[in-house]
């Protein structure tokens, strides 16, 4: 081969010029500098190409140009072996980008084609549709008490004289909106029945369910999740039962059982306040605890003060008249404890009751 510049030949190891010192440009150098230009071009001119392409070009070249720089110290019997490990190199690098390339834009098409909101997106009209699907189960249940109650009133007369009053007719009505499906709640209070309301008040026109008010309750009623006595002069001054049918969702309506119709909660608020039962058997319950617990804690209050009574004369007394006076004050001592017991037990069933509905 000859020297490019000066036309001296040289021998195919040499890499500058003996005559002239430039650098004598091989044809293997030329061919490999072309490919790589004409990959170059390739990859940039191409529309979608990614930067590992260009990325894995520019490496390739990189590499090249350090394997020619150490060429010119490396004897001829290591330039081969240290060539294999320089395309080795390459060859793994390459893998290893273009791996990684497709894996990236795979998992963004799958993220964009998989996308629920893309492909299944909430319109406006499945959300109306929803809203009056909810709307018409309610007006349906809304009719569906009216009609319970007014069937019954026909066929069932309220008698003041307990006989058959007002919370046995709740229990019916009660069964009835179950049978149904409704969800609903017996409630007892303290005030007149919705019926001599609506004659006091000249109201005896029943509203539209388009322009009544449903009613929110505590379900549980927590009114009276602590039993004392202040709380037994309020539950004994009850007067009244109803029923509160679960219309839709967290949202109640009162049906006067005596009167046969049902009670908006703007048009008596107090239907929606007092104590709620989930079922008859618990509000049975209520009441055969509530009787339990009067006499129970009477007859604890009474022992109490005679033990106290007891007590007082026996700390004023000598310590003779005490060994006379202590089997009794042992013996009230016990019976108190008994008393207080018992009471417990009943009061800690009761309070239960109440708070669990």
């Amino acid at each position: 081969m000859y020297c490019n510049n000066c036309g001296l030949k040289a021998d195919p190891e040499d890499i500058f010029c003996s005559g002239c010192g430039n650098k004598i440009k091989k044809k293997s150098d030329t061919a490999s500098s072309e490919h790589e230009i004409k990959a170059f071009k390739f990859a940039t001119a191409a529309p979608g190409r990614s930067n590992y392409t260009i990325a894995l070009l520019v490496s390739k070249i990189s590499l090249f140009s350090l394997f020619s720089y150490y060429n010119r110290k490396i004897p001829a019997n290591r330039r081969i072996l240290k060539g294999i490990w320089i395309v080795a190199l390459i060859c793994i690098l390459g893998t290893l980008l273009t791996a990684y390339s497709t894996f990236a834009i795979g998992s963004n098409e799958s993220s964009d084609t998989n996308s629920p909101i893309s492909n299944s997106p909430i319109t406006n009209s499945q959300i109306l549709h929803s809203i009056s699907q909810d709307r018409i189960q309610t007006d349906k249940n809304i009719r569906r008490c009216e009609q319970i109650a007014t069937e019954y009133a026909s066929g069932h007369t309220y008698s003041k004289d307990d006989v058959y009053d007002c919370d046995n007719m709740a229990q019916d009505i009660w069964d009835m909106l179950k049978a149904k499906g409704i969800n609903a709640r017996i409630a007892v209070g303290n005030f007149k029945s919705a019926e001599d309301w609506r004659i006091a008040n000249g109201t005896d026109t029943q509203k539209s369910s388009d322009d009544g008010h449903l009613g929110e309750i505590e379900v549980p009623g927590h009114t009276y999740t602590n039993m004392n006595v202040s709380n037994s002069k309020a539950i004994e001054s009850f007067n009244h039962a109803w029923v509160l049918a679960e219309v839709s969702p967290g949202s109640w309506l009162a049906i006067e059982c005596t009167g046969g119709y049902i009670v908006y909660s703007d048009e008596n608020e107090k239907y929606y306040q007092g104590l709620t039962f989930s079922n008859p058997k618990n509000y049975r319950s209520f009441l055969s605890l509530y009787r339990d617990w009067k006499i129970k804690a009477l007859d604890y209050e009474t022992e109490k003060s005679y033990y106290n009574e007891l007590v007082k004369p026996y700390d004023n007394a000598s310590h003779s008249e005490q060994v006379v006076m202590r089997s009794g004050i042992e013996i009230a001592q016990r019976t108190l404890y008994e008393k207080e017991k018992a009471f417990l037990k009943t009061d800690s069933e009761l309070n239960a009751l109440l708070k669990y509905g």
